[in-house]
């Protein structure tokens, strides 16, 4: 009997036993269901998100025994050594139909649990991903740094492989990408691009961004700084010339550039604050929010761009002053949290009501969003 989805149901197979064939099953059923995600935890029924919601398969609880057995074969030993040391780590899931999965196996007090992910089969274009056109020029910059961030779940590692995909499209420039893991396999174009992840073809990202810098690469794509090596890499790459792009966790561009910061030890921070405010670019930061009138989710994007007001507040520690830097600078492409909701309201992608949850001045967001566009039924 195979697992199959009744509205948003996924309903288990006729051993419900979590093995390799019910996962399989359970991957293909949440695929017709059109979810987002697959959670499988020690101690709980697997669930599914749809949107915004979970929901809970008919299967029974799974035994912490059963995702070991099913992590057996999907980790190596040094995934297994960053499990330990960082209490996470990803990992591509190839299923049996082709489909390519980003699977997060992370500990938790019931023991392990894995959170799985479909990974399109081709990477995504930026059109498509209706990120503001700030974004989309970024692709125009020769040199310097350029932190994409955004919690878990944001989309920016769609952000950061678009980026790449249009590079590779339109220009002849040397591409190095260094992935923990590689999820969007990009096809040949214009420009050389290598992909390389983390423990299959470099040690770390730190030694892969120094890696690609002996090989004379023009562009750098770093899915993730993680810590004070990657980071000083990172730098180093910018200032030497390169155009590096990276990820970082973080759900704004203050709390990006303020942990960019913290990575360095107490006695090095001045100095990073120097050396990034220096080859600092653009700082985008992207919160992923339900679409108003139909199934998916559109990115709020800020945008922080690199004129001398914004250079001095990173430089001095002031990076509390960036929200009023950036709504001063509209001008310049920045772009504020109230003023990416006003876009999204004026275009009706999002419901005033979703604005409203992630507004800084709420009261102006609705009223100037409803006087310029006339946001319904308002």
């Amino acid at each position: 009997m195979v697992a199959r989805s009744t509205g948003h149901r996924i309903e288990p197979g006729g051993d419900a036993v979590m093995d390799s064939k019910e996962l399989e099953r359970m991957l293909a059923s949440m695929t017709r269901a059109g979810a987002s995600s697959l959670h499988i935890l020690s101690g709980h029924p697997p669930c599914v998100r749809v949107q915004r919601r979970f929901v809970k398969s008919e299967h029974p609880v799974v035994e912490p025994a059963e995702v070991e057995a099913l992590l057996a074969d999907l980790l190596f030993d040094d995934h297994r050594q960053r499990l330990a040391e960082c209490g996470q780590v990803d990992v591509l899931y190839v299923a049996r139909t082709g489909q390519r999965f980003r699977t997060t196996v992370l500990r938790q007090e019931n023991g392990l649990a894995m959170l799985m992910r479909p990974i399109p089969e081709a990477p995504p274009q930026l059109q498509d991903l209706q990120l503001p056109q700030q974004v989309a020029s970024l692709v125009e910059l020769q040199s310097g740094l350029v932190v994409i961030a955004g919690s878990f779940g944001s989309g920016k590692s769609a952000t950061l492989a678009a980026l790449a995909d249009a590079l590779n499209r339109t220009t002849s420039r040397h591409i190095v990408t260094i992935e923990e893991p590689i999820e969007f396999l990009h096809p040949q174009g214009r420009a050389l691009l290598h992909q390389r992840e983390v423990g299959a073809h470099v040690r770390d990202a730190a030694a892969g961004v120094r890696q690609a810098m002996r090989l004379g690469a023009e562009v750098l794509f770093v899915s993730e700084i993680q810590d004070a090596a990657v980071l000083d890499a990172a730098l180093d790459a910018a200032e030497a010339g390169c155009l590096v792009f990276a990820g970082f966790d973080a759900s704004s561009v203050v709390s990006a550039c303020a942990g960019i910061e913290k990575l360095a030890s107490q006695d090095q921070r001045e100095r990073v604050r120097a050396r990034f405010s220096a080859s600092m670019r653009a700082v985008t930061a992207q919160t992923l929010l339900p679409c108003a009138h139909q199934q998916g989710r559109v990115p709020m994007v800020e945008v922080l761009t690199d004129n001398s007001a914004a250079q001095t507040a990173i430089r001095d520690g002031r990076v509390d002053e960036l929200p009023a830097i950036m709504h001063r600078c509209r001008g310049l492409g920045m772009q504020t949290v109230d003023s990416a909701l006003r876009g999204l309201l004026a275009r009706h992608l999002i419901t005033p009501e979703e604005a409203m949850q992630h507004a800084v001045q709420r009261d102006q967001v609705l009223a100037r969003a409803t006087a310029g566009a006339g946001v319904p039924g308002r």
